[in-house]
């Protein structure tokens, strides 16, 4: 019934992985979901001083590569590593030095981050005011750069400032002096020139040339780089990307939390009414007037009174109000503290802008060993015989079952008597195994349907042979693991025919893989 295979390297295949081998014999690959970013936030604890748990680091994928970063909801944080210097200097939850802060957070969805640097002999260590945060430039830049590794689909945006005083500044006791005190604003830009060296092809080219600022790209230009949004306090004009600062909410000394509030969701609501997709905000929600009014927790999270909990403030406030309000981008938003559910909030507003993720030739793997179509949300099933002799048969689709009968349930094996290359049967639970007909010898071409059969043990059996490559299959919060089933043969995708895709009995069909 099966024609030859090709012979070893005729055909360069995707190489399948150990890891991937071991769960798809036991039971398949389980659907991984984002757990709490499916969730809204409620309470004061989903707003403040909770990031969650480390679930978010590629909510970026399912956004569509042609949207404008100003046409983005982005959250981000305010004074970024501000984990050290008591109460009045601390603005975030702390996760550690030497920048692993930073991966702490964009693990949880951060996205902007906002750097302080003092310069010393050369070099940019990491300051609030005259306070080391115990970390340095280079710890910035090496976990930026090992995130969008392991995460290519997303970016980072960085607001960089020049922290110190310069010589013949006047400021308060707290603020900080480079070293020496004499440098100058051109030497600052010279040694941030000599970090991007140092690190190619880290940073958006565009954002650093320094000749010019460059103009708003979208976010398949970006994906994989920091790109710098601005670089604030050293006369750098010609750094960072246009209007960062152009619609900008940093009312640092509002009066109260109440009053902040009141500041942050006038910019936001202008984020979200505003018609032009151009048009970039970026609203702090951050404010501190210590040490005679509030501290940064307190505008945060609330002020505690006679030892009671943190009643809310602005986050509370803010992931209330985006929650309430679903549509329209609110733009680039600087918090301290936030909670996960205030990050969930701001990501949420790029509902508009999520591609589908479904693909007919991607399938998820559920504990139930059930084979799902992304696209088309149904179960590959061992259909009927072709004769009475149930040597093989059709396979077809139907709508998934809560109680999954057994003709909709399929398993990955490794033949263990030939074929050491790594190659899967998909088999049926009558152990019969997933089959390109045979076509004379000829491998048959896209949308031929596919049937089971007696399983194979000879060296020609490639027709029955598959490859397991994993893949990420976008969702409005991020990604769920997939995977592509591509056969030995023919080098053709598990699919679904289009035009029987919404009838019970439909065809599974084999098509030309898709490029990603």
């Amino acid at each position: 019934m099966l024609g030859p295979t090709p012979r070893a390297g005729s055909r360069r295949r995707p190489r399948p992985l150990a890891h991937l081998m071991t769960v798809c014999v036991a039971l398949g690959a389980a659907l991984l979901t984002p757990t709490a970013a499916e969730a809204a936030g409620s309470t004061n604890d989903d707003a403040y001083r909770n990031l969650g748990a480390p679930d978010r680091n590629e909510w970026m994928w399912g956004v569509a590569s042609d949207t404008r970063l100003s046409d983005m909801s982005i959250p981000g944080t305010h004074d970024t590593l501000s984990i050290h210097g008591g109460n009045y200097v601390e603005t975030q939850e702390n996760y550690g030095d030497s920048g692993q802060m930073l991966r702490a957070q964009y693990d949880r969805g951060i996205r902007a981050i906002d750097i302080r640097v003092r310069s010393i002999g050369g070099k940019f260590t990491i300051h609030h005011a005259s306070y080391y945060q115990k970390a340095n430039f280079d710890d910035v830049l090496r976990n930026t750069r090992n995130f969008l590794k392991a995460n290519p689909h997303e970016t980072i945006v960085m607001r960089l400032k020049a922290e110190c005083l310069y010589q013949g500044e006047k400021g308060a006791l707290t603020d900080c002096k480079n070293e020496p005190d004499n440098v100058t604003k051109e030497q600052i830009r010279s040694t941030f020139d000599t970090y991007v060296k140092e690190y190619p092809g880290l940073f958006y080219d565009a954002s650093v040339k320094g000749n010019r600022k460059a103009g708003i790209p979208v976010l398949g230009d970006v994906r994989g780089k920091l790109v710098l949004a601005s670089f604030d306090n050293a006369e750098a004009d010609g750094y960072g990307i246009e209007d960062f600062n152009s619609r900008t909410e940093d009312t640092w000394n509002a009066a109260d939390p109440g009053v902040k509030w009141d500041y942050v969701k006038k910019n936001v609501n202008k984020a979200m009414d505003s018609p032009s997709p151009r048009d970039l905000f970026t609203t702090y929600t951050s404010a501190s007037t210590v040490p005679l009014g509030f501290a940064p927790y307190e505008y945060a999270g609330g002020r505690v009174y006679s030892n009671k909990p943190q009643t809310g403030g602005v986050n509370l406030w803010l992931m209330q109000h985006l929650n309430d309000r679903k549509a329209g981008r609110v733009g680039f938003v600087m918090m301290d503290y936030p909670g996960w559910g205030l990050v969930n909030a701001i990501i949420d507003h790029n509902a508009d802008k999520f591609v589908s993720g479904g693909n007919r030739m991607f399938w998820t793997v559920n504990k139930d060993k059930t084979y799902v179509n992304s696209l088309y949300g149904r179960c590959m099933v061992r259909g009927p015989e072709f004769d009475d002799s149930k040597t093989g048969g059709l396979v077809t689709q139907r709508a998934c079952q809560s109680d999954a009968p057994s003709s909709h349930q399929w398993e990955a094996s490794q033949p263990k008597s030939f074929d050491p290359k790594g190659h899967f049967w998909i088999k049926a639970s009558n152990g019969k195994c997933l089959t390109v007909p045979y076509n004379n010898g000829n491998p048959p071409g896209s949308g031929t349907q596919l049937f089971w059969w007696d399983c194979e043990t000879r060296w020609f059996s490639g027709s029955q042979m598959w490859n397991i490559v994993p893949t990420k299959i976008a969702t409005p919060t991020g990604s769920m693991d997939g995977f592509k089933f591509i056969n030995n043969w023919t080098g053709m995708c598990l699919s679904m025919d289009p035009a029987t895709a919404d009838k019970s009995g439909g065809k599974v069909t084999q098509e030309t893989c898709p490029k990603k």
